[in-house]
C-alpha cells in the first residue's frame, strides 16, 4: 500500500478543516489507485488523522489495511469510481455556506461567474436521502455521471477530480461561489453572463487547453 497516498489524504483533510470547509468529524475523502481505494475511517476527527488511520479496500468493499471501519459513505465512493473512470479522488465535506444552500435547497445558477463556470460547471442539488443509505449512494453517483460537484440536500457537498488537488480546488470554488451569490443577493440580484459571451469564454478556455 502507498504511504504517500495516505499522507496526501491526511493533508487534504487538514486543509479542509483549516480552510473552514469541513468540521472535524464530518465528511470523507478517498483516492483510487491501481484497483484499490484509500478512504478515511468512520467516526474519527478528520483534522487529527494520521496516515496509519487511512483504510485501504478493494472494489468489493473488503478491507485490506487500516484501523477501524471505512467511512459509512463508502457506497457512493465505490459507485462513483465505477461510473467515472476519469475520477481518481472524491471529497465529501460540509462547507458552511454551500451546506446552507443545500439546506435551503437553493439552486446554483449556471454561468454567473467566469472561474466557477470553468472549474465547476453545473452543480445539481440532490433530493434528501438518509446518510449512508443506498438511496443516497445512487443519487450521488447518478448526479456525478455528468457533474463534478453537487449539493446534498440538508447534508453537505461533494466534489470529484482527477486528483485530490483538483477535488479540493473544486470544493473551495463551490464555497466561494455560494458566498458570492449571497453577497450579490444582499446588494442587488444575480445576473448571468450573456449566453453569447459565455460561449465565447468556454471556447477560449478549450482552445487554451488544446494549445
Amino acid at each position: 500500500m502507498k504511504r504517500t497516498i495516505k499522507e496526501e489524504i491526511v493533508a487534504t483533510c487538514k486543509r479542509l478543516y483549516e480552510h473552514h470547509l469541513n468540521g472535524g468529524y464530518g465528511g470523507n475523502v478517498s483516492v483510487k489507485d491501481e484497483g484499490l481505494i484509500y478512504i478515511t475511517p468512520s467516526g474519527m476527527p478528520k483534522d487529527t488523522l494520521e496516515y496509519s488511520d487511512i483504510i485501504v479496500m478493494d472494489f468489493k468493499g473488503n478491507m485490506l489495511e487500516g484501523k477501524g471501519k471505512p467511512s459509512s459513505e463508502m457506497r457512493f465512493h465505490l459507485l462513483i469510481y465505477k461510473e467515472r473512470p476519469d475520477v481518481n479522488a472524491i471529497i465529501h465535506a460540509h462547507p458552511p455556506i454551500a451546506t446552507g444552500f443545500s439546506i435551503a435547497r437553493r439552486e446554483i445558477p449556471i454561468g454567473i461567474h467566469e472561474e466557477a463556470t470553468i472549474v465547476l460547471g453545473d452543480v445539481p442539488v440532490l433530493p434528501y436521502a438518509v446518510t449512508s443509505s443506498n438511496e443516497l449512494a445512487e443519487e450521488v453517483a447518478g448526479a456525478i455521471r455528468k457533474a463534478n460537484a453537487a449539493l446534498l440536500s440538508n447534508h453537505g457537498a461533494i466534489t470529484v477530480g482527477e486528483s485530490l488537488e483538483q477535488a479540493f480546488r473544486r470544493m473551495e470554488e463551490l464555497e466561494n461561489l455560494c458566498e458570492m451569490i449571497m453577497v450579490a443577493n444582499s446588494v442587488g440580484e444575480v445576473h448571468k453572463i450573456p449566453e453569447e459571451k459565455l460561449n465565447e469564454l468556454v471556447t477560449l478556455i478549450k482552445n487554451r487547453r488544446k494549445g
